[in-house]
């Protein structure tokens, strides 16, 4: 999500951060278990037969440990219900990285103005069981938010109210703490939900003025849900989740009638990364969102990424180094502007990720996609940094720093600065590969560096108390309508401002720049291009010049790769019909319509 995180969303934010020891692991073999017996699962070379292969799309990375529940309402619900995947339930808009737009979903139009959003639900939508999607669907749906601390509570201080304005049109009023950019979000990440199935769950959870939010978690959701999207749930065991395509589907028109190709789409589990890329080999998984090293390598296979050329994915985040700004010695600029200066971008980027990210510029806006006219190179070479160590020495040397004979960095009162750390999670290995380079980058410069891999629970906890020196992270890890703001807000809002000691969710580097935030409260509500491209450019400014996070590596809001085994005519950039998003994702699911089983398919 992009809003601000507060304490209630951690249940989410630990799947989230879980989910990406194996979409960011690299190619040295990480070995991730999950909480199921080995022999509960099946291996890369084994796969289900009971499932006609030429209607069944084979999809993994997801999920990996045995389903428990389906519950939207769930802190940690199983796929297809969390990620933003768009199979089951379905929002009323959805977001296109390719295009930066949003796209008709349960709405077929939306429009904006001064004081609201109004969107119009497409009357034609239905539930599975054939009932009407209605405005009251919707609005119940919101107003779970303000009652429950789910991931989109936080919504509500940006909303007054949601009127239903007749004629199947629905408003979203901003509150006087206007944000259209989140409201936008909302609509495009919020599943509706049938009212008639979670109010009696909601009101029978409610105890006094609260709500018991463990008896709502008692509801699996697993018996043939009501939805709105093309697939349900038809079956589940810790080794798959077998979805079946619902051939009644209400959305069916927008695609002359035609129904989504794959019967069934079944999300794969496997027990390793190892084992998931050895089942892409295999032909075993058609679709994977796990991190497959060397792609160039595997067009033997008959796998490919979306491009055929380097980068291979298409970048839409930005994995950055944290830096602890109440602490010494990074709450001088100047060592922050020297450690930026001295690291190695072009190791990171070969000996980490396969070179699955395009050189980093200067800046935290990424300069190409929907967000490159808010690039300024001119300021990037002004304000900006790339690896030099004569530079880094320079700037040391005129802030006062020095040198003993072994080549120490010395304060400003000829004190060794202390050693620093770097973490990130054991395990993850491009990130620690990322951080190897960065120590050698850093002791190049005098700055004593030294890894530290640590447990994510460790990692995650020593963050939001911001009781770290340097750390790895990213984020925020998708595209959205509210992209590059929401970057930007994670990092340098101090709305979001918390004492060391005390959790934050956002900020977690205490970083604090009056400017900023004045710039981070007014761009969301400017609508002129000029003007917004000015305030990008001078937020940007800032960032270059007071370095609030240090970005390392620009990476894939999702890896997406596939195989053509059994499945082709998938989305790439020859054809970018639809956005790399595993065809289950937000607009990514409109591929479903277009793949086409291979003649050979059994």
């Amino acid at each position: 999500m992009v809003y601000r995180i507060t304490k209630k969303t951690l249940g989410n934010i630990m799947k989230i951060r879980a989910r990406q020891i194996f979409t960011l692991a690299t190619a040295l073999g990480c070995v991730f278990t999950v909480g199921c017996n080995e022999e509960t699962k099946p291996t890369a070379d084994k796969i289900q037969s009971e499932y006609d292969r030429s209607e069944t799309l084979y999809i993994g990375g997801f999920d990996w440990t045995p389903p428990s529940s389906f519950n939207p309402l769930d802190y940690n619900p199983n796929f297809p219900i969390d990620g933003n995947c768009r199979i089951t339930y379905e929002a009323l808009l959805a977001y296109n990285q390719l295009s930066g737009e949003l796209e008709p979903m349960l709405a077929d139009s939306y429009k904006s103005d001064e004081n609201k959003i109004t969107v119009h639900l497409d009357p034609k939508a239905k539930w599975s069981n054939g009932t009407p999607v209605t405005v009251e669907d919707v609005l119940y749906t919101f107003k779970i938010d303000s009652l429950l601390p789910t991931p989109r509570h936080d919504n509500w201080q940006f909303l007054s109210q949601i009127t239903d304005d007749g004629n199947n049109n629905i408003s979203f009023h901003f509150s006087s703490n206007k944000n259209p950019l989140i409201i936008l979000n909302a609509l495009a990440e919020t599943s509706i939900l049938p009212k008639a199935v979670f109010e009696p769950l909601v009101q029978g959870a409610k105890s006094g003025k609260s709500y018991d939010m463990n008896r709502i978690a008692e509801f699996k959701n697993d018996s043939m849900p009501v939805v709105s999207g093309p697939y349900n749930i038809k079956t589940y065991s810790p080794d798959q989740i077998v979805l079946e395509r619902n051939d009644n589907y209400w959305g069916n028109y927008k695609f002359g009638g035609k129904k989504p190709t794959p019967k069934y789409i079944i999300h794969s589990l496997y027990n390793s990364n190892n084992q998931f890329n050895s089942a892409m080999t295999k032909g075993n998984l058609d679709i994977s969102s796990v991190f497959l090293p060397r792609i160039w390598d595997k067009a033997k296979d008959s796998i490919r990424a979306w491009s055929r050329n380097e980068p291979y994915h298409l970048p839409g985040s930005i994995t950055t180094l944290f830096i602890a700004h109440t602490r010494a010695p990074f709450d001088d600029v100047n060592i922050r502007r020297a450690m930026v200066h001295a690291i190695n971008f072009e190791k990171i980027k070969a000996r980490a990720v396969s070179n699955y990210t395009p050189v980093i510029q200067p800046g935290f806006i990424l300069p190409f996609g929907t967000e490159s006219k808010f690039f300024n190179k001119e300021d990037a070479d002004k304000y900006g940094y790339s690896y030099d160590v004569e530079e880094a020495k320079e700037i040391l040397t005129k802030a006062g720093y020095s040198w003993d004979e072994s080549g120490r960095l010395l304060d400003k009162n000829k004190e060794q600065v202390r050693n620093i750390t770097i973490e990130c999670p054991q395990g993850w290995t491009d990130w620690e590969d990322a951080i190897k380079v960065i120590v050698e980058s850093l002791n190049e410069i005098g700055l004593a560096a030294e890894e530290k891999f640590v447990d994510y629970s460790v990692w995650d906890k020593n963050l939001r108390l911001g009781t770290f020196d340097l750390a790895m992270k990213t984020q925020t890890a998708e595209l959205s309508a509210a992209s590059p703001w929401n970057r930007f807000d994670q990092v340098m809002s101090s709305v979001s401002l918390k004492p060391t000691g005390e959790e934050a969710f956002a900020n977690q580097g205490r970083y604090k720049n009056d400017d900023a935030d004045k710039l981070l409260l007014k761009i969301p509500a400017i609508t002129n291009e000029k003007e917004l491209v000015e305030a990008y450019r001078a937020l940007n400014r800032i960032f270059m010049e007071t370095i609030p996070v240090l970005p390392v590596m620009y990476r894939p809001t999702q890896y997406y790769q596939f195989s053509t085994k059994h499945w082709t005519n998938f989305p790439t950039e020859e054809d970018p019909y639809a956005p790399p998003q595993s065809l289950v994702v937000a607009a990514g699911v409109k591929g479903l319509w277009k793949i086409t089983p291979q003649a050979n398919a059994k």
